[in-house]
């Protein structure tokens, strides 16, 4: 499946709370699966896009990040998986 977690930094991070988030995602990572990882350029957050089947590895790796951040997370299909459903739907 695809997956798109949109992410947003905790409001205040201290230098010291960002230090010690990036010294997670140092020894962490990225979930299992993730094939672009973006940052927005106002540093307020970021955009991850990955593939995997088994979900709750991407929500294992989610909790490792989770007292700096907050997360969206979206199961979705490629748009030419998508429109024939659309198309069966409309009729």
């Amino acid at each position: 499946m695809h997956i798109i977690t949109t992410y947003t930094l905790n409001p205040g991070l201290t230098k010291d709370q960002t230090r010690e988030l990036m010294e997670v995602f140092a020894t962490v990572g990225n979930a299992p699966g993730t094939t672009a990882h973006y940052v927005n350029a106002d540093g307020g957050g970021g955009v991850v896009v990955g593939q995997n089947d088994d979900i709750n590895e991407a929500y294992k790796n989610l909790l490792n990040y989770s007292q700096w951040m907050t997360f969206d997370m979206q199961v979705v299909l490629p748009v030419d998986e998508a429109v024939p459903h659309i198309a069966e739907y409309l009729g």
